[in-house]
C-alpha cells in the first residue's frame, strides 16, 4: 500500500503507483535509492473548475505523483519514465486500482516509433553529460570566468532578456546581421561567450560538490561516468527491443553485463563505439518497426475521459 491517502493529500486519489529506478531495472545495490513513481486523480475541481490544476506532485526527490492527464500526455509521446511505469515488473507494483488495470490493459497502445526519439533523446544526454565529465576530469576549468577575460566591461550592457530577444530575433531571421551594428554584434558574442563559460563553471562547481563519493571514485578510476554509461546502454537497447520486439523489457535480462558497465569493465573509446553503432541500429529498426508512426490519439483521449469520468462518479455516489 501507498504511504499517501486521502488525509494526507486531501483530494487526490492514487490509482496506480510503483518502485521505479535501479531496483525496476534490478541494477540496484545496497546504496540505491528507492525511487516511486505513480498516477493520481485529482478532486473535481482540477477538472471542472477555472484555475489551474498541477501536473504532477513532488512529494521529495524520489517520489513523484502525475496527475493521470499528465501521464497520458508523457505515455504518449513515448516519454520513458512513463512507458516503464506501465511495464513494471508485478513486484515492484504497490498500487494498482481497477482504474489503473484499465489503463494497464491499454499499454500497446501508447506505442509507437516515437521511442526511437524518445528513448534515443535520453541517451545521448547521457552521453553529453559523459563527454562533458571526461573533459572536466582530464581538464579541469581553474578559475572563475571573469568579464575582462572576454574583453566586457564590468558592468553588462546587455541584459539577459536583450540577449535573449536578440539571438531569437536573429535565429529566426526577422533581423538580418547586415541590419546590426558590428560593434553591437561583437558584444552580443563575448556576452554569449561570457555567460556560456560562466554556466560550464557553475555545473562544474555543482558538479564537484554534489557527486557522489563512490560514483566519484568510480569516474576518476575509469576516465569517464560509468552510471551513466550504464543508463545510456540501456536505453539504447530497449529502444531497440521495443522497435524490434513491441516489448518494453523493464527488468533487465543483460543486468550483468549493465553491472559491468558500471564498474568500467568498457573502455571509453569502445562505449563511444558502441553508442554510435547502436544509434544507427535504432535508427535502421524504426525504419522496419511494425509499430505505427503515432499513437492513436483520439482513442486514448476517449480512455483517459472514461477512467477519469468513471472515478469522479463513483467517488460522488459514495459521498
Amino acid at each position: 500500500m501507498s504511504d499517501y491517502t486521502e488525509e494526507t493529500i486531501p483530494g487526490v486519489e492514487i490509482i496506480f503507483e510503483a518502485v521505479h529506478g535501479s531496483q525496476a531495472f534490478g541494477l540496484d545495490g545496497p546504496d540505491s535509492d528507492i525511487d516511486i513513481k505513480g498516477i493520481i486523480a485529482g478532486p473535481a475541481c482540477w477538472y471542472h473548475g477555472f484555475l489551474e490544476a498541477p501536473e504532477q506532485l513532488i512529494l521529495n526527490k524520489d517520489h513523484t505523483l502525475y496527475d493521470i492527464r499528465k501521464f497520458f500526455r508523457l505515455a504518449i509521446e513515448a516519454n520513458p519514465t512513463a512507458l516503464e511505469m506501465l511495464w513494471a515488473p508485478e513486484s515492484c507494483i504497490r498500487v494498482c486500482t481497477a482504474a489503473a488495470e484499465k489503463l494497464l490493459a491499454a499499454r500497446e497502445k501508447f506505442l509507437s516509433l516515437r521511442v526511437a526519439d524518445s528513448f534515443g533523446k535520453y541517451a545521448l544526454s547521457q552521453l553529453k553529460r559523459i563527454k562533458t565529465h571526461r573533459r572536466w576530469l582530464l581538464q579541469p576549468p581553474t578559475s572563475q570566468p571573469q568579464r575582462k577575460h572576454f574583453e566586457l566591461p564590468a558592468k553588462p550592457l546587455i541584459s539577459g532578456d536583450q540577449l535573449g530577444a536578440a539571438d531569437a530575433l536573429l535565429a529566426s531571421g526577422k533581423v538580418s546581421p547586415g541590419e546590426v551594428s558590428p560593434n553591437f554584434l561583437l558584444m552580443l558574442e563575448r556576452e554569449r561567450s561570457y555567460r556560456a563559460a560562466l554556466k560550464e563553471w557553475q555545473q562544474y562547481e555543482a558538479w564537484k560538490r554534489e557527486r557522489n563519493p563512490v560514483r566519484a571514485a568510480l569516474e576518476a578510476k575509469f576516465g569517464y561516468d560509468t552510471k551513466h554509461a550504464l543508463h545510456l546502454v540501456r536505453l539504447l537497447r530497449m529502444a531497440l527491443e521495443i522497435l524490434t520486439t513491441g516489448a518494453v523489457i523493464v527488468r533487465r535480462p543483460d543486468r550483468e553485463e549493465l553491472l559491468e558497465v558500471k564498474q568500467g569493465a568498457w573502455k571509453f573509446d569502445d562505449l563511444i563505439d558502441y553508442a554510435e553503432r547502436t544509434q544507427q541500429q535504432v535508427q535502421q529498426a524504426r525504419e522496419k518497426s511494425h509499430l505505427p508512426e503515432l499513437p492513436d490519439k483520439a482513442e486514448l483521449n476517449l480512455l483517459c475521459s472514461e477512467i477519469l469520468g468513471e472515478l469522479l462518479y463513483d467517488r460522488k455516489r459514495n459521498d
